[in-house]
């Protein structure tokens, strides 16, 4: 993975217009339509009966979320942690903090600012280039999400003005220490659906919201009612619950249990099929290496499929890790005698053969992508594979810059994991953490391959 510092290595006035074309770049840039997905349902549609009596019960007509979308929901978990300055980069989180603090909130308003070019929108909105390509994943699996939703021929930084509003609407619960009780909310289909309702005291009560702050979201809503689908997200609630917007309680307690992997089950990819192998598990996390929703395709139970290019670079890493294996271990097992190695090169590349044929194996999740970082890891390779030795969470393009590592405490040696680019195995840059797996495997190994060392035949002088 490439190293953190170089980034910071820009001169100011530099600083200053990589920031600009940045911004320009992402806003206009045009991106052909993927061959290999296809668009997003839409806005989901709404009942066209009109309510007309107080004692009718309003249906909401929602779809549920196709699995793209559900994904796409555990990626915004995470992206709302980042904007909200609770996660990601330290430089940025400071801002992220109090950005649009003291705004208005007025949606209306909120889509103003950010689609009128007079208006500026870094009021609402920090330019962070950390998070650009994790922006750009999240509108892969859904384009709704994006400023310029449902267009696509132009590809944004910002995302879709509901999510603006939802983030002022929690950045300002959170500077106040206010809790929203959604379980409240979510029940109250009636308001969300009829704007014309007014709500009781009461009803504010329950909820814990003010007249303004329940016109917000009924307009969110309104504009796009999938943002409904989105807030019962198991993993949005648990992220919602974790940065201290949202009351506790059973349905909320319910939610958090649900936001886990347990039902993505790892498989072997290949290597021994021996009980006590090492396991060398691959996880995808965050990136847009899978095809989804396209029929003509096989896709997995989860509605899911790699592309060719996650494939190729699998195995090629695969095999990288067995090559920095091999030399490591050809070093520190094999002695010398009189200044020669004891078994020949022909043997060793026998005996190695037969090493990795033994000892070593891939385990791979690549039925749907995942959400790891490193407050989260632990838990998602428990649930996934828990009898992997060393895992492998490969992240997509520049998504390790919208996460903070620490490189003692997230990766190994500390712990038995480490996280790869994967333009980083495409272009041959990921020498160090292979060598960091060929670390870890020699250390469980070493034992092993001594015994059967010693059992090869001397080579001949």
């Amino acid at each position: 993975m490439k190293k953190q510092t170089q980034f910071f290595l820009i001169t100011a006035p530099l600083w200053i217009f990589f920031l600009a074309f940045e911004s320009f770049y992402f806003i206009n840039e045009a991106i052909p339509f993927d061959s290999h997905k296809t668009a997003s349902n839409g806005a989901l549609s709404v009942s066209s009966k009109t309510r007309h009596a107080q004692n009718e019960s309003p249906q909401l007509q929602f779809n549920k979320l196709t699995p793209a979308q559900q994904y796409a929901g555990e990626i915004l978990s995470y992206l709302l942690q980042v904007v909200l300055g609770q996660a990601g980069r330290p430089e940025s989180r400071e801002d992220w903090k109090v950005r649009g603090i003291d705004e208005t909130l007025d949606f209306n308003n909120i889509v103003e600012v950010m689609t009128d070019p007079e208006r500026n929108q870094l009021d609402l909105m920090v330019l962070d280039p950390n998070i650009l390509d994790l922006t750009r994943t999240l509108y892969y699996y859904d384009e709704k999400l994006s400023l310029y939703k449902g267009d696509f021929s132009v590809a944004s930084i910002y995302p879709a003005p509901e999510f603006i509003a939802i983030r002022l609407l929690l950045l300002q619960k959170i500077h106040r220490t206010e809790k929203i009780n959604l379980k409240a909310l979510i029940d109250r289909e009636e308001l969300l659906l009829y704007p014309g309702l007014e709500p009781s005291q009461e009803d504010l009560n329950t909820m814990n919201l003010k007249p303004d702050e329940l016109k917000l979201i009924r307009a969110v809503i309104k504009n796009e009612p999938r943002i409904y689908q989105y807030l019962k997200s198991p993993f949005l609630i648990k992220a919602f619950y974790d940065i201290g917007a949202i009351k506790g309680g059973a349905f909320v307690k319910q939610r958090i249990r649900d936001a886990n992997y347990k039902r993505y089950q790892c498989s072997r990819l290949g290597g021994s099929v021996k009980r006590d192998a090492l396991k060398i598990l691959f996880l995808p996390s965050m990136m847009r290496e899978f095809y989804y929703g396209d029929s003509k395709r096989s896709l997995s139970q989860h509605g899911f499929k790699p592309t060719e290019f996650f494939d190729e670079m699998v195995r090629k890493l695969a095999e990288e890790i067995l090559s920095a294996t091999k030399t490591r271990l050809r070093k520190e097992v094999i002695r010398l005698r009189k200044g020669k190695p004891k078994i020949s090169v022909l043997q060793w590349d026998k005996l190695w053969t037969r090493i990795a044929e033994e000892n070593i194996s891939f385990y791979i999740e690549d039925e749907r992508p995942l959400v790891i970082y490193p407050e989260n890891a632990e838990q998602v390779i428990r649930d996934v594979c828990p009898e992997a030795d060393f895992t492998v969470i490969l992240l997509g393009k520049n998504i390790y810059k919208s996460i903070l590592f620490d490189k003692i405490r997230d990766v190994y040696p500390f712990v038995d994991r480490l996280y790869i680019g994967i333009m980083d195995i495409k272009h041959s840059e990921a020498e160090d953490e292979t060598k960091k797996i060929s670390e870890f495997i020699c250390s469980r190994l070493k034992d092993r391959i001594r015994k059967m060392v010693g059992k090869a035949k001397p080579s001949i002088d």
